[in-house]
């Protein structure tokens, strides 16, 4: 006879008899429910797809914890560190204090996730009205393996790394954020006193504190402190300071280059930080061939092979008519174009001047081309223009010619909402350094040259005696279909680490600076029934 205890051959009965996998499932269902609640009360940015990559992550590891309590901290602690290099707002990270249970396991995780994922593609969606390409645009983030990598031992900084934006103007910018934050930690740079322009030759109280002002920026060299009078060097130095800015470099302080000068260094920083967001907005790749425009700037360089190989002035659209943010292609030149008015045109500004000159039409080399057939008004006379209401009731063209708005060229661009490049009979505005002047189309400094390089090198040198000779509207199909990125950059680093900023021109980044406010409420708030700190 067996001397084992009743007990222990009762529950070998039992296992027999299968209510072990049934203790185990129960168990497993409550492990589960209990996940699922966790994962339910976490403050996640955006609960379907960061739920979704929280529960396949347990789901991988049978529901069970990560993270241990010392090693969570210190790798909650470098994640902080590490999003603030980032340009990232390391309170995002800061957990509730949720102790070493399955609910704080999830914290941790969801804070990790945020953290691959705001690096990765972006803290906030890449909407057109903060400068990015559209909502549906925004790339993916495998948060499972981010997640994954870090509970298998691997190092956050190689993590991180994997997940930054590999383009060489985003660690160019995350080096001038280190600047920037140096400089505002260091004190910042002077307030230059308001007061009559500054100019060459000029002796004034206000010299020495510009003479700071532009040494603490790099502007101007640091043995130059000495000395109220305007002279040659500290001209030098202004020019250099408005070149960055986006100033005409007329080596005198006026109005626009004193703002300029008084923006403190804890809002060039923050600058910074919003232009790094879209950075993370990009493609994984741009392409070796493609044309990238710079809204804010009002600049647009040609990528070939890899190579810079043109850049040239724009002119975009100006405050009320804001050019879009925008990924698209170019893949035809229209020769000789011409200029279907649109409607918001007709309506707002050839209507009004219709009412006050009857002749603009003509003036103007304007044809009514959509009107009822049979009726007198192809060339607008006899119409009564101030009987008729706001909206303008006919299609207006512009024949192609010297007077043509869209000059001699248009290059056309793929679902662009009617957003196109083009030539223009007004060439006195690549003059400016503010060229914020259309309705949205972007005009450009050297058209030719553009079209001679995207059409080939048979074209090398023809293109404008050929437009000459033939005056009829032809459209050529271009070599190689172009990638076109329009990109709004208010603040990025060159090739040699120096800083440039440009005018917040349409709001884009005040917008985006609110919605990153925003976006870290959620990873910041406590729990019910918790106490708010940090891990």
């Amino acid at each position: 006879m067996s001397s084992r205890p009743l007990l222990f051959s009762l529950t070998m009965g039992l296992a027999v008899l299968g209510w072990e996998p049934a203790v185990q499932a129960q168990s497993a269902a409550e492990t589960q429910r209990r996940l699922d609640a966790a994962i339910a009360a976490a403050p996640l940015a955006e609960p379907t797809p960061e739920g979704k990559a929280l529960r396949d992550f347990y789901r991988g590891r049978q529901g069970q914890a990560a993270w241990t309590g010392a090693a969570a901290e210190t790798l909650l602690r470098d994640t902080r560190a590490l999003a603030a290099a980032q340009g990232l707002d390391p309170a995002t990270y800061a957990l509730p204090n949720a102790g070493n249970d399955l609910d704080g396991d999830v914290l941790v995780s969801a804070a990790l996730l945020r953290f691959g994922r705001d690096l990765s593609i972006g803290a906030v969606l890449p909407a057109r009205n903060v400068g990015g390409f559209g909502a549906e645009t925004r790339g993916d983030f495998d948060g499972v393996r981010f997640l994954r990598a870090l509970a298998e031992g691997k190092p956050l900084a190689e993590q991180t790394e994997t997940a930054t934006p590999h383009y060489v103007g985003y660690a160019r910018l995350r080096e001038g954020l280190e600047k920037a934050r140096a400089i505002a930690a260091a004190g910042g740079w002077p307030t230059l006193p308001a007061g009559d322009k500054l100019a060459p030759g000029e002796t004034d109280e206000r010299v020495p504190v510009l003479r700071r002002r532009l040494i603490a920026s790099g502007d101007l060299a640091a043995d130059l402190a000495e000395g109220a009078t305007y002279d040659g060097p500290l001209v030098e130095g202004v020019k250099r300071f408005q070149l960055r800015h986006g100033l005409d470099p007329d080596g005198v302080v006026g109005g626009r280059t004193l703002a300029h000068l008084n923006v403190p260094a804890e809002s060039r920083a923050r600058q910074i930080a919003v232009n790094l967001e879209r950075w993370r907005w990009m493609p994984r790749s741009f392409g070796r061939h493609h044309i990238a425009v710079n809204i804010a700037a009002q600049q647009m360089e040609v990528v070939e092979d890899g190579n810079v190989a043109m850049t040239m002035r724009v002119v975009v659209g100006d405050i009320k008519h804001p050019t879009p943010s925008m990924n698209t292609t170019m893949s035809s030149v229209v020769l000789n174009p011409a200029w279907r008015v649109p409607t918001s045109i007709a309506n707002k500004e050839i209507l009004p001047k219709l009412r006050k000159d009857p002749n603009y039409l003509a003036t103007s080399n304007l044809q009514i081309v959509d009107y009822p057939e049979g009726s007198p008004v192809s060339a607008g006379d006899g119409v009564d223009w101030n009987a008729i209401g706001k909206k303008f009731p006919y299609r207006l063209r512009q024949p192609p010619g010297p007077d043509n708005a869209l000059g001699q060229l248009k290059f056309n661009l793929t679902d662009s909402d009617d957003i196109y490049m083009h030539d223009t009979n007004n060439r006195k505005v690549f003059g400016r350094s503010y060229r914020a002047l259309s309705h949205g189309c972007v005009r450009l400094e050297r058209p030719v040259e553009l079209g001679e390089l995207l059409l080939g090198a048979r074209w090398q040198g023809r293109l404008a005696d050929n437009i000459a000779a033939n005056k009829s509207t032809r459209t050529l199909m271009l070599e190689r279909t172009v990638p076109v990125y329009m990109m709004y950059w208010t603040a990025w680093a060159d090739e040699n680490g120096i800083l440039h900023f440009r005018d917040d021109l349409y709001g884009h980044d005040r917008r985006l600076t609110t919605a990153l406010d925003r976006a870290r409420a959620p990873a910041t708030r406590p729990l019910s029934g918790r106490t708010a700190g940090t891990s």
